[in-house]
């Protein structure tokens, strides 16, 4: 606006300094005429001229429409607005640019800022859930551990349980086998007793030990003097005894393990009961 007055102010001066050149080119003619009609009284009064007057009128002079090739001093003033509106439209700019990267670099401070605040944050995260599922992997371990070492220690106790019971059934079983072994082989004694000749030379406190060898029929396949009584006759008496009893039936009543162990090599003492003499 202060640029619009001042153009107006100057447009008005330029008008008021023509109307001041044409007034001052007026009153100079005036002068002149003035004087050219004094000069003209002088002559022969041979007429009488009668002198005209002038009269100076002030006309003003109404500005015409202003060439295109005049306006430079507003050209010059606009030139200077012009220079003057796009030095502070670019400083404005600048100020904007400026406060604009200002905002961005905040901003992307603030962003960086937030994501290290967000990496620390899961990195706190992910190693506290660590340490947790090491702790809940280490306890379950632990007990995992415990729990084999009980099993391992009941299991110990089992087997020793176990064996022990074993051991007291197959004692009681051997027991059981010794005692039925033994009523057989009393049997079998009997039985070869019964078959026995006695020889002429036989006496009291004779006696030899046989090994019988039998199969589960109980039939005999064959029969040696281990320890002979001294007398060669006794002890051929008491092998005759058990080849004339040639089986014993009995045998067939026992269980294969007892069978094996007790009468598959029978050890028989060959002792009778009528010795006298």
């Amino acid at each position: 606006m202060r640029a619009n007055q001042k153009g107006l102010e100057q447009r008005q001066g330029g008008f008021g300094g023509i109307g001041i050149l044409v007034s001052v080119l007026l009153h100079a003619l005036l002068v002149v005429v003035i004087l050219w009609g004094w000069e003209s009284s002088e002559e022969p009064q041979k007429r009488r001229v009668t002198p005209k007057y002038v009269q100076a009128k002030l006309v003003e002079i109404k500005p015409k429409a202003t060439p295109k090739a005049t306006p430079k001093p507003k050209q010059k003033v606009i030139d200077l607005t012009k220079k003057r509106r796009d030095a502070e439209r670019r400083k404005k700019q600048e100020r904007d640019k400026a406060k604009r990267l200002a905002r961005e670099k905040a901003e992307r401070e603030r962003k960086a800022k937030a994501a290290r605040d967000k990496a620390a944050k899961e990195k706190k995260e992910r190693e506290k859930a660590a340490r947790e599922k090491a702790a809940k992997e280490k306890a379950a371990r632990e007990k995992a551990e415990q729990v084999a070492r009980e099993q391992e220690l009941q299991r110990q106790i089992d087997q020793e349980m176990q064996a022990e019971r074993e051991a007291m059934l197959a004692e009681q079983q051997a027991e059981e086998d010794q005692m039925v072994a033994q009523s057989f082989i009393g049997l079998i004694a009997q039985r070869v007793e019964n078959n026995w000749s006695r020889p002429a030379s036989a006496r009291k406190g004779m006696q030899c030990e046989l090994r019988i060898q039998l199969v589960p029929t109980g039939r005999v396949i064959s029969v040696t003097v281990v320890k002979s009584s001294g007398n060669a006759a006794f002890d051929r008496s008491a092998e005759q005894a058990v080849k004339k009893a040639e089986q014993f039936p009995e045998l067939k009543q026992l269980p294969p393990a007892v069978f094996e162990r007790n009468f598959r090599q029978l050890r028989l003492v060959f002792n009778p009961k009528d010795l006298r003499l």
